[in-house]
């Protein structure tokens, strides 16, 4: 893994982290924004998955309530939409303009 994708793992499992214990819309901004620079970089789906994988295993191997395990791994889905709020809106965007080139 190169230094740039082990950096963007070190900030999405800290954003996670943050996002997890209750940051709020912060949080969400914060995860728009991991979205985005993902993008930017070139890291591709497979690569975010994976590093949404690792941290949330991470947080819920550290977490011994199971109530809070489960409550943290449902609310992980909102936090890993929103990261993925930008490829959709990229995608949307791109099959906008296709339809459009073909008509």
């Amino acid at each position: 893994m190169g230094a740039q994708r082990v950096l963007f793992a070190r900030r999405y499992r800290a954003a996670l982290l943050d996002f997890l214990l209750g940051s709020g819309e912060r949080g969400c901004e914060r995860a728009h924004t991991l979205g985005r620079q993902a993008l930017e970089s070139g890291i591709g789906l497979p690569q975010i998955i994976r590093v949404h994988h690792d941290a949330l295993l991470t947080v819920l191997e550290a977490t011994r309530d199971t109530a809070r395990r489960l409550a943290r791994l449902h609310a992980s889905h909102d936090f890993l939409t929103e990261v993925l709020s930008p490829f959709e809106m990229t995608s949307r965007g791109y099959l906008a303009l296709a339809r459009k080139a073909r008509r």
